[in-house]
């Protein structure tokens, strides 16, 4: 009895030993642990003494403490954690789950998410990309496939709900897509939760990237939600080509463009971004450029507080006053316009 009570001992402390010193996830790490601490208790209950207490209450805290121990391991050393099950989204990302905290391994990096609260820690680089058309085609089908992944998502905001959501639906480009415009198809939606401070960031029909947890899906309003949300820098509105539609007769009138701007000899002036086209005045109400980014490569001429720009399509006269003229290439500056 001596002797086997011993070899259970020695494969008690092996199978309870041997796991930390594996830095690969696998589950038989934890069922190594879980029987190990089974046989530990069996080595006490073979005893002539046997304590009832303590075979209770042995288990108990073996298990708190190779808990403590793994959470320990993993957060200073970086090694493979053993209490946690595996949500794989590819070979650069997983998520680790665990009673009280979730561990993000971006890339051989570990990232602690004690209570849950964390939003998407990894790069969003690190995930592929799904068009929003495709993830809302067939929603419940999406769902059985994503549920509970943390995935990427590009498509067209729909609606701003609040100071906390954004909704994004299936959109279709038409032949008069201008200033981002498309049609949305109101069938199925996603829902995503993410922080205040993004959203003022964001108008309608703006393209947004966003990786989440697919958390839910519901039925009847066809209707996905992510939440632990983080937005991707995407800088979609960062650069730009200008397109000038010239007037065919020019009077020399200036004809009212947007709040404080005014055009001369010109029909329209167009920013043609990579994903969509806008007119300069809805890009500048929209705020997604500015005066100053405007006329930031450009060169410039100041007479009596009045300011000359030099663009590659057409020119800017910027006047004390505030008032701003945007004329056609080919006229000379003429400083008396700020005085009309």
């Amino acid at each position: 009895m001596k002797k086997r009570r011993i070899i259970i001992l020695i494969i008690s402390l092996l199978l309870i030993i041997v796991p930390f010193f594996i830095n690969i996830f696998t589950i038989y790490k934890l069922v190594s642990l879980a029987l190990g601490i089974v046989l530990f208790d069996v080595f006490f209950a073979l005893g002539k003494k046997v304590n009832i207490f303590l075979l209770i209450y042995l288990p108990i805290l073996l298990l708190i403490f190779t808990y403590s121990l793994d959470y320990m391991k993993t957060y200073i050393l970086n090694l493979s954690p053993i209490y946690v099950f595996e949500n794989k989204i590819n070979n650069q990302v997983s998520i680790y789950n665990s009673l009280f905290y979730r561990i993000y391994k971006c890339d051989h990096k570990y990232i602690f998410d004690n209570d849950y609260k964390m939003n998407y820690a990894c790069e969003t680089n690190l995930l592929s990309n799904i068009d929003i058309n495709t993830l809302l085609s067939e929603p419940r089908k999406s769902y059985k496939k994503y549920k509970n992944d943390f995935i990427k998502v590009t498509g067209k905001v729909s609606r701003i709900i609040g100071k906390s959501k954004i909704e994004l639906k299936e959109y279709t480009v038409t032949d008069n897509s201008l200033n981002g415009y498309v049609k949305f198809n109101d069938n199925s939606k996603l829902i995503v939760n993410v922080s205040g401070e993004f959203i003022q960031n964001y108008k309608i029909y703006d393209y947004i990237t966003v990786v989440g947890l697919l958390d839910s899906y519901n039925k009847k309003a066809e209707e996905l939600t992510l939440i632990n949300t983080k937005i991707e820098e995407n800088n979609l509105y960062a650069n730009y080509l200008i397109e000038v539609i010239e007037s065919e007769k020019c009077d020399h009138t200036l004809k009212d463009y947007t709040d404080n701007y005014y055009t001369l000899c010109l029909d329209n002036v167009y920013l043609n971004y990579e994903v969509d086209n806008y007119e300069l005045s809805y890009a500048l109400k929209d705020k997604k450029i500015t005066f100053e980014d405007l006329v930031k490569d450009s060169e410039k001429e100041i007479s009596n507080g009045h300011t000359f720009y030099s663009l590659s399509k057409f020119n800017i006269l910027s006047c004390q006053s505030g008032k701003n003229i945007l004329m056609n290439k080919n006229l000379a500056k003429d400083y008396s316009l700020c005085e009309e």
